[in-house]
């Protein structure tokens, strides 16, 4: 049986990973998001969800302050384009919401916590969001992560051993895009040793694609 997934959506890092810390005692499939454009149905890359059966995730919790639109725009807007999660399973956060908001709030059915919450408030609105997951019934699409675009010079290393040049083209809270001459080997763990914006300084290869006979791109997850 698989894991219940949670996407959290907020533009503050500190509070993302202090989410992710309590989500993981739950031992959820936990996805962050540091803006709402990262679902196809909100960058106007689409006209409607394209997940037909299955919803992406079991939970979705939002900040209401975020980059591009407010958490209840981006609800709203999910529910408009036949978003498959139970808006009962949704939740927005705020630590100052105006009545605009409120009303939205009131008019989609999801849940609101002020900021900051009691965590056993949220653990007790998690209990009965759990009650009405049907864990056997597969997700839909993962929705991926924004990438930051990017240009940074790095050095790296294999088992420290030879180090070889690469440069970032863009970066996620959870990996990183190499473009390197050459080719390294999937699933080979490499050491960063050029600091970046995000710590990635241990990450493995997942994937290589040839470009043209001296240029590949690597994408690279966080261990």
């Amino acid at each position: 049986m698989r894991k219940l997934r949670i996407s959290i959506f907020d533009d503050d890092v500190t509070t993302l990973e202090m989410l992710k810390i309590f989500m993981s005692q739950r031992d959820y499939e936990i996805l962050l998001f540091d803006r709402p454009v990262v679902c196809p149905i909100n960058s106007g890359k689409a006209d409607k969800c394209n997940n037909f059966l299955n919803p992406c995730a079991d939970i979705i919790m939002t900040d209401y302050q975020m980059p591009g639109m407010t958490g209840t725009e981006m609800l709203l807007h999910q529910a408009q384009m036949g978003c498959k999660v139970d808006i009962r399973n949704k939740l927005v956060m705020s630590g100052n919401i105006d009545g605009k908001g409120q009303e939205m709030i009131e008019e989609l059915g999801c849940a609101f916590f002020n900021k900051p919450f009691r965590f056993n408030e949220l653990f007790a609105w998690l209990g009965n969001c759990e009650k009405r997951i049907d864990l056997s019934k597969p997700l839909g699409t993962i929705r991926k992560e924004y990438r930051h675009p990017s240009n940074i010079d790095i050095v790296y290393e294999y088992n420290n051993d030879k180090t070889y040049q690469a440069t970032v083209i863009n970066y996620s809270n959870s990996g990183l895009c190499l473009k390197v001459g050459t080719p390294p080997a999937e699933k080979q763990p490499i050491v960063i040793k050029t600091g970046l914006p995000i710590n990635f300084n241990n990450t493995s290869i997942q994937w290589v694609k040839e470009m043209s006979p001296d240029l590949y791109l690597a994408g690279c997850s966080c261990c």
